[in-house]
């Protein structure tokens, strides 16, 4: 006989807050994605009486992009007549709601700061190896940031231990410092803040300093191994039980083996442990989607980007969330620019500029290096400089031309060196000994116009544009 009895709603509940309450601080946002569907089955007169299942319901909104849904659930509290515990609820949902204006983020601070009350539960990062980009863009702030540093740590002291506040301070200061390129200026902030948060109950902000201090070092071309720094994070923030400390250092190490060209690593990566867009998309991943940008333009898989890009972008645009606005657009101009789209590139590229020069996120294009230098100098040939001046291209330009020459394989599309005849690898070895067109033929007894033809083919297999360009990438490659 089918059993057709209502599941009981009461025990699913119980069974997500004994999950939360035994895992205690191991259970973060990326665990409740996983119960998703526990959450969302539990009707709204049990959720009223399980604040904690209440809460779960709406990180898991958040996560799925149902901000509609989410203000609903933060409507349908009332602010009076209820629980401490359910007042003290609505003021963390409508901290963390990504549609929250600067003034509301500002007036609930405000309100903390008056009743003297805390919500430090609350983490910036939430996951992301960034406090400025965190659960929200707070990069909107940081002209302020010198001119207001008391307020800034007053503030923060609502968010974090009060202790914490001034090494909080200085690590937002040192990535501000970093994305207008001053180098020493962001060194010198970051050192401070990496002893202060070396303890357990701040491994994320941990995390992100040292994730920053790894940057820091690859733009001043101090750090022979990013790889080996990377792994060092891993063991040093001791994330064993921590979801968003795994999934994140391992992306921050995929993007590593970027800068080397270790393509088998990135392919081991986008297959079995990137986020997937299309079967569990998650908004807490918008940075994992961003090194699987960078992963898919590596393969050629150009419609990926795009799609991927297209799907983020309304969901960054209503949380005005510029900095990532900024990054996909430049992502996607690289992948157009590539795929023979060339206006549609300069469009984009012209989108992620002006974002970078208004908001000097000089580092979000200049760390592109190698990757975004061809579609720069195309732009800049085709359109002149005049809407954005010589000293931004200057800048980006030069700092994105110090990592191409340290990083020459970055974005490099995946080598196919299989596909390689054996006349092109005969050839090519002759061109790496300065022959000639007319005396590669004479050698093979050929046509100029057939050497032209294994030239061609060759030149495109290699991504070359003339025979010491293909002569270099095979170097870079180790095909010769």
């Amino acid at each position: 006989m089918e059993n057709n009895s209502e599941p009981d709603y009461s025990e699913i509940a119980k069974k997500l807050i004994k999950k939360i309450i035994n895992t205690s601080t191991d259970y973060y946002l990326i665990d409740y994605h996983k119960d998703r569907d526990l959450y969302y089955s539990i009707p709204p007169e049990e959720l009223k009486k399980n604040p904690i299942c209440l809460a779960g319901v709406c990180l898991n909104y958040i996560m799925d992009g149902e901000l509609d849904k989410l203000q609903a659930v933060i409507d349908s509290i009332p602010d009076d007549n209820v629980p401490y515990e359910i007042q003290y609820l609505k003021l963390g949902l409508k901290l963390i709601n990504p549609r929250i204006t600067w003034k509301g983020f500002i007036d609930i601070i405000e309100y903390l700061k008056k009743t003297k009350t805390s919500i430090n539960n609350i983490v910036l990062t939430v996951g992301r190896p960034s406090i400025l980009n965190g659960f929200n863009d707070f990069s909107r702030i940081c002209p302020l940031l010198e001119s207001r540093k008391k307020l800034f740590i007053e503030d923060l002291s609502c968010l974090y231990d009060k202790s914490l506040a001034p090494a909080i301070y200085n690590l937002c200061l040192s990535e501000w410092n970093y994305l207008k390129n001053c180098l020493i200026d962001a060194e010198i902030l970051v050192s401070r803040t990496i002893k202060q948060f070396d303890k357990d109950s701040e491994r994320r902000l941990l995390f992100a300093a040292l994730y920053l201090q790894s940057k820091i070092l690859i733009a001043q071309e101090k750090n022979p191994r990013p790889e080996a720094y990377i792994e060092n994070i891993r063991k040093y923030v001791k994330e064993k039980g921590h979801a968003e400390f795994s999934y994140n250092i391992d992306a921050a190490q995929t993007l590593c083996s970027m800068l080397n060209g270790d393509t088998e690593k990135i392919v081991e990566w986008l297959k079995n442990d990137s986020p997937n867009e299309f079967s569990d998309f998650n908004m807490l991943d918008t940075w994992r989607y961003m090194v699987k940008l960078r992963a898919y333009i590596i393969v050629e898989n150009y419609a990926a980007v795009i799609a991927l890009v297209e799907k983020l972008r309304p969901l960054l645009e209503e949380g005005k969330r510029h900095m990532d606005m900024c990054e996909i657009d430049m992502l996607n101009a690289i992948a157009l620019f590539r795929a023979n789209q060339k206006e549609i590139a300069f469009k984009a590229l012209y989108r992620s500029l002006k974002i970078a020069k208004r908001r000097q996120y000089y580092r979000i294009i200049a760390d592109e290096g190698e990757g975004v230098l061809p579609v720069l100098n195309a732009f800049i040939k085709e359109k002149g400089i005049d809407s954005f001046g010589q000293e931004f291209f200057t800048l980006i330009i030069e700092e994105a031309r110090k990592l191409s020459l340290k990083y020459p394989l970055y974005l490099k599309p995946k080598a196919n060196t299989t596909s390689l005849t054996k006349m092109e690898k005969e050839i090519l070895n002759l061109l790496e000994r300065g022959k000639s067109t007319d005396e590669i033929a004479g050698y093979f007894l050929i046509s100029n116009n057939t050497v032209k033809y294994h030239l061609k083919n060759l030149y495109a297999k290699l991504n070359a544009g003339n025979a010491t360009g293909a002569v270099w990438e095979a170097r870079l490659r180790g095909i010769l």
